[in-house]
């Protein structure tokens, strides 16, 4: 057992002396034997004689009580331990291997005595002072500051301990997410939350299924329009209106189309300047006559006239005098506006009344500003928000002419689509963003050679081209 635990880097292996070559014998007086020359067994022996220094004596001489222990006590029956975690076998494992050297191991003495070091908390300070604290602490007189770092440390104490924990991860969702802390029943070995129990069949998917009924957020039931979700249309529409509701909406194609036709004649008016066709040559008239402005207008000073320079007077410091005279204003500035604001100060008590009045104001116009922007936001509801980077543009308006509607069904020239008209009642909900039709453009490179009765001919030397003599 002590060859085992101990090591066996200081054991003499049998086996060696068994392999060992007899030594040669060779004449030691030459130079030649110093390269020959073996001091393995002289350095084993001083290894293992410093080895025995720093363990202590060697173990020959030891007595057996230091090397070998009797057991006398019986194991007693411990129950079974679970499966051990990560951190507990590193726990049982010890310290690496790897932080053993870093321990002190030897029996021998420093040899310097006054090797710095780091000292200890009580180590620390004039050991006249500590030991006058030490008579005074035993006398029951205890540093004000002292009770004052234990009375904060026992508030620091109590803090951790009231600290809220942090929230668990959410890997494993047995709970309900959008619920209170706490709302919980157990059903079986399943924890519900008590929201899902409204309903009978939640329960008993719950009791024999197994599988968790999750609630959820109350934001999923918020709206987000006070659109309907299939709009009635417009009584002009019909395959047989009155004359009154197909006028009225045919004032409000007339009207869309007017705006457009407006704001159509509005930017051509804006752009029509810049898009007139200009001739070529006027152009680059233009273009010169712009380039050329300004040059010539310049003109350099002759050689021998000499150009003045503007003097400048330097600034001249100010005197003694001129010192005391601006601080001397400056205060009397300053004393002057400090009584300007108390005398201030002492009017607004006069005015009491025109303050209150102020305030009456200043309340009915927050009041009525929120009013307007509750308004605002119930109106908002009925509008089209802006999901994404394109607007919301409305479909045209579905309408057919009076000479058009017929009155039955089988001759009605049918107006619109109804995907489209679905497609944009989603996005006047606010369920899709409003989308353009993207299109693909393919830009192919261009493939440039060179044509080969373009190209000159290379390789081809002079005067010998088919066997033609070069005179």
């Amino acid at each position: 057992m002590a060859a085992s635990t101990l090591g066996a880097a200081w054991l003499v292996n049998e086996s060696d002396n068994l392999e060992k070559k007899k030594p040669k014998r060779i004449v030691k007086h030459k130079k030649k034997a110093w390269r020959v020359t073996e001091i393995e067994d002289v350095e084993r022996y001083l290894e293992s004689k410093r080895l025995d220094e720093r363990l202590g004596a060697p173990f020959e001489e030891r007595p057996s009580d230091s090397l070998f222990v009797v057991d006398t006590k019986a194991i007693a029956d411990q129950p079974a331990k679970s499966e051990p975690t990560r951190k507990r076998k590193l726990k049982e494992i010890g310290p690496l291997k790897c932080y053993a050297i870093l321990t002190p191991n030897s029996a021998v003495q420093d040899p310097l005595k006054s090797r710095n070091r780091v000292r200890l908390p009580e180590e620390r300070g004039d050991p006249l002072l500590r030991k006058v604290m030490e008579e005074r602490r035993a006398r029951g007189k205890i540093a004000t500051h002292f009770l004052q770092s234990m009375k904060h440390h026992q508030e620091n104490v109590e803090a951790l301990a009231n600290k809220k924990k942090p929230e668990r991860l959410r890997t494993t969702f047995d709970f309900d997410i959008w619920g209170e802390a706490g709302d919980y029943l157990m059903i079986g070995d399943k924890k519900v939350s008590a929201l899902d129990l409204s309903d009978p069949l939640k329960t008993y998917t719950m009791e024999k299924i197994g599988k968790r009924i999750y609630g959820r957020p109350k934001s999923m039931f918020s709206k987000t329009t006070g659109l309907k979700q299939v709009e009635v249309p417009h009584p002009g529409t019909s395959y047989n209106p009155t004359f009154q509701d197909h006028q009225a909406l045919l004032k409000e194609a007339y009207d869309v189309e007017a705006k457009e036709i407006k704001q159509e004649v509005k930017t051509r008016r804006r752009l029509g300047p810049m898009l007139k066709k200009i001739p070529i040559q006027r152009k680059e008239e233009q273009w010169w006559s712009e380039m050329t402005q300004g040059l010539g207008e310049e003109e350099e000073p002759a050689n021998g006239a000499e150009v003045e320079v503007p003097c400048v007077r330097p600034t001249k410091p100010k005197t003694r005098r001129q010192k005391i005279r601006a601080k001397a204003l400056k205060w009397q500035d300053m004393r002057r506006k400090k009584l300007k604001e108390a005398k201030k100060r002492l009017l607004e008590f006069d005015r009491l009344r025109s303050i209150r009045r102020e305030i009456r104001k200043s309340e009915e116009l927050t009041v009525k500003r929120m009013e307007t922007r509750k308004k605002e936001k119930e109106a908002k509801m009925f509008k089209p928000a802006m999901l994404g980077k394109h607007k919301y543009e409305p479909p045209q308006i579905e309408v057919n002419l009076s000479e058009e509607i017929v009155g039955t069904l089988r001759g009605l020239k049918t107006e619109g689509h109804v995907l489209i008209d679905r497609y944009k009642s989603l996005q006047r909900r606010n369920i899709i963003e409003p989308r353009i039709r993207q299109t693909v453009v393919y830009k192919y490179k261009h493939k440039v050679f060179t044509k080969r009765s373009h190209s000159e001919p290379k390789g081809l030397k002079v005067g010998k081209r088919n066997n033609i003599p070069v005179q």
